[in-house]
Order: C-alpha cells, then structure tokens, then sequence
C-alpha cells in the first residue's frame, strides 16, 4: 500500500457494477440485514480511518468491505490450503536461507530496480558487518482461487501468491467471520436458515490469538542483555487508515504482559538507537524510559517509496540490531514475484522439500514466465506481445498493496510503452480461471452489489528458525498454520485489495 493512499469512496474505476441492484430494490429481509451489518461494523471497530478529514478530538471512519452472505468455497479446498501452509512456509524458509539461490534470480533485476537495490545493499551491509541475531519470526499469508477452465472438470486449488513481509487482513478477517456467524444464528431464530447452514461455515481462525502468539513466541526467545524492559516495536505507515487490522494484535500483546510500542516508519531513526553491542533500544513519546527491543514487527517498509537514503539507514538499522526481526530482509526479499516464478521452475521445489511435499506444493501453481531477452524467455515475451494469447495472462510487476497488475489485452500495449530492459521486472502468469456459476451478495462502497463473483482464500503461517553459521541451514522453531482470510469481488472485477475498494472480506460457506 502506498504511504499516500487515501482510502476509496466508491467502486474501483471501471467498475461497472454488472448483476447488482439498487438497495431499495432488494427484498425487506436483505435490507434489514444490510442495515444490522453497517450497525455491527460500526460497534467492532471494523472500520478503515479517514485520516486526511481527522478532526482535533474525534475522527471519521467508513466500514471496511464486505459480504451480505457467506459465499460457496468447496470444503476440500479448504482443506487442503491448510494442510499444505506448513509445507509452504517450510519452502520460503529454506529458500530465504540460501543466499547463493536467492541472489541468483535477484541479480539481474537489481540493477534495474532501486527497491531491489536497497533491499540488498541492506543484506550485504548486515552480511558484512556480521549478524548478532540468528533467529528469525515471520507471519506468511498463502493466497489461492479456484481454477476451473472448462464447467465439466473438477475445480482445483491455485495460488495467486505467497506474502512473507507484512501480511496483512487477519484482523478484519476474523472480525467478518464473527459477524456472519452472529448473523446466521439470528437468520436460524427468523426461519430463514437452518442450523445445518451454520454448521456449513468454516471454523474460526482465531487470527488475532494466532499471530499474538506467535510474536509473544519470538519476544520469549529473545536473550535480553539485562533486567532492564523490553518490548515488541511494531513500525507502521504514517497517515495509517488501516489501524483496524494493527491494533488487536497490539492489545492483545499488552493484554500477555508483553509491552507493543508502534513507531511510524520515519520516525524509527528519531526515536530509536543503537548501542555499542547492537542492542535496539527504544524511547515511547512522552517517557523518559528506554525499551530494549525484543522483536521487529513490519507493518510497513514493503513500499518502494519508503526506501530513500533515509529509510533505507531506517532498515539498516533495525536489521543491525539484535532485535528477532519479523521478517529479516532476505525473507523480505522472497515475497517478490521474481522468486515465486523461479519456484515454479523445474526441479526448484525438490531443493528445499520433499519430493512428496514438493509434488503438493506444484499441483497448486499456474505458468509463471520471466521476460528477460534470454532465448529460453523469447517464448514467453511473443506470447506477451500477441493479443489473442495475452488475454489469458496477468503481468505482475514486484510491487505488493494491489492495484499494479496489468491484464489480458492491456498486456501488450502496456509493454510497448515501457522500455524493453525494464520488461525483466514483471512476470507473466497464466490466469486462474474461477467457477462461473457462484454468486454472492457484497457492500461494496455505495450499493448492494448481488451478482457472480470471485473468491479468494488466504491462510497464514506463523514460523520461526534460527540460522545455522553461514551454510544456508536453518533449524525450524515453529511452522504453523495461523488462521486464514476469505475475500471476494464482483467477477468483473480484476483486482482483489479490500482496503482499496476493490473486493470485501467475507466468509466461506464450505460445500461438499
């Protein structure tokens, strides 16, 4: 997400609103619950802030998207998204550890893209100084639809993408879920469902408990340097309408005895130093008391723009120390579209898995394509360049927040604009074909949009290893499956960021 991002007011651009129907025009008992769900978003806090009308004492809020009604998601999918998230934080574990690998898909990008750039100029400068911290925390987010080309074959589970830094939406998404399984219980008490239905919802994922739990797990295994206090330091984006989603997880460490400080981004180098023995310390607003900082968590450092000589001595710094980083910057590095198309190539996954947990892991992946100028790549950038064939592709460049993908027939005129050396950033990834046939009901932004949609299932990973000295091995602490996320968007929609107004959160009635 940008650091400028003012949260959006009405559909995203483009949209237009196709199958959906004006509220007043929906049956009483939709407009009833349309009207208890605005009421229930306001009373949980599910809401994004306002934060360029912010008033002196008071400030206003929109609720954060969402569905009217749970929406259809085949059972065994489910299932297996979440059997197989120890698998996938396994693999992004092993693959940040082997610096040799990792540099060999970066390498030819880093000289065209300055966020690259900074980020590994980040790792040699810690690489050379020398690492005091071995162990490493991480909260994952694994991202699938459903894929289902042709009506008569079965539909299969495919991931759009694997976020390792600041994976976000686990709080939103717990919420949502609670609020629909509130709603189906009075809809039972009104006869317009049944018991049966609620039991049809997929369990809760406790996400706030999960990921507190995991933090809390890193600020345990921290060996701090005196009985002096220390804390968790989550550092955040300024002008953040997203408090929402941060602030439980804030709480709820407060509420374990573990003291959480957020620190804006820009301010990380005003109100933070480091000692002669690297530890991190830290100094609140308004405390004349200084907190050794136990662990690192980013909500923020993942856009391009916050990387200018400042921030990238604020990165610097915080990756120094002898703070649990959540995650260091070479996991960081493996959230970018260049690894997860290097992953999808042959024989790649055997290196860090199983051949078992290697042959799961593929089943899951579309056709990803480089578009370097190699002679093996020339493939891939005629298919780019050619209408008919483009139109079943995504271009994705590495950028993270949504709304940066190119689609289908834009995909060529796109590249024509751009410089040829520059087209090695992005990477061409076969669509996933969704289901035709769900339906579902959404608020979005100013109606009640009733028509096909698009789900997307995101499950998280809590993780955390320690790295063994300078041969790529790591000794896992903790690999888990930490909850999940369920969002969806009108069909005719292409991108899924709810916070930017394209997509809702939602929850997932599971099918036989």
């Amino acid at each position: 997400m940008s650091t400028h991002f003012n949260p959006p007011q009405s559909p995203p651009p483009g949209h237009a609103g196709t199958g959906s129907e004006d509220s007043s025009s929906t049956e009483p008992q939709m407009d009833q619950l349309v009207s208890d769900i605005k009421d229930y978003q306001l009373t949980h806090g599910n809401l994004l802030k306002l934060v360029r009308l912010e008033e002196a004492t008071r400030i206003p809020s929109i609720g954060v998207g969402v569905s009217a009604l749970p929406t259809p998601f085949p059972r065994r999918c489910f299932d297996e998204a979440w059997q197989l998230q120890r698998c996938m934080n396994e693999l992004y574990i092993r693959a940040a550890a082997d610096e040799p690998w990792l540099y060999a898909i970066l390498k030819p990008l880093i000289e065209h893209d300055s966020f690259l750039a900074a980020l590994w100029s980040v790792h040699l400068e810690v690489k050379e100084a020398g690492a005091v911290q071995s162990v490493v925390c991480g909260i994952f987010r694994a991202d699938y639809m459903l894929h289902q080309p042709v009506a008569s074959e079965s539909v299969s589970l495919k991931q759009v993408e694997l976020n390792t830094f600041s994976a976000a939406g686990g709080c939103h998404a717990e919420h949502v879920a609670g609020m629909h399984r509130h709603f189906e219980r009075v809809r039972v008490e009104r006869n317009q469902t049944s018991l049966q239905d609620i039991g049809k919802l997929a369990s809760p994922g406790n996400n706030i408990n999960a990921i507190v739990s995991a933090l809390a797990a890193a600020h345990r295994a921290y060996q701090p340097s005196s009985s002096k206090g220390y804390c968790i330091l989550m550092v955040v984006q300024p002008l953040n309408f997203n408090v929402a989603d941060e602030r439980p997880i804030e709480y709820g460490l407060w509420d374990a005895d573990i003291p959480c400080y957020r620190c804006e981004w820009q301010e990380v180098l005003s109100r933070t130093t480091l000692t002669v023995d690297r530890k991190l310390m830290y100094r609140p607003i308004g405390s004349s008391t200084e907190f050794e900082v136990s662990v690192v968590y980013y909500r923020a450092g993942y856009d391009a723009a916050e990387y200018d000589e400042q921030g990238e001595e604020t990165r610097l710094r915080l990756e120094l120390s002898r703070a649990i980083n959540c995650p260091d910057v070479l996991t960081h590095l493996t959230t970018f579209k260049a690894v997860q198309q290097a992953l999808t190539e042959s024989a790649a996954l055997e290196r860090f898995l199983t051949s078992a947990d290697a042959g799961r892991v593929r089943s899951t992946f579309m056709p990803m394509y480089t578009l370097n100028s190699s002679p093996v790549r020339l493939h891939a950038r005629a298919i780019a360049m050619d209408a008919a064939q483009a139109v079943h592709y995504v271009l994705k460049p590495n950028l993270e927040g949504g709304g940066n993908n190119v689609y289908g027939s834009n995909i060529p005129g796109f590249l024509a604009g751009i410089p040829a050396e520059q087209w090695s950033q992005y990477i061409l990834m076969r669509l996933i074909e969704p289901p035709k046939d769900t339906h579902g009901e959404l608020l979005t932004a100013d109606e009640l949009y009733q028509g096909p949609v698009v789900s997307e299932l995101g499950v998280f990973g809590a993780v955390m290893w320690r790295k063994k000295d300078g041969d790529g091995e790591v000794e896992i602490l903790r690999n888990e499956a930490a909850g999940w996320t369920f969002k969806t968007k009108p069909a005719d929609t292409d991108e899924m960021s709810v916070v930017k107004g394209y997509g809702c959160f939602d929850c997932p009635r599971l099918t036989d």
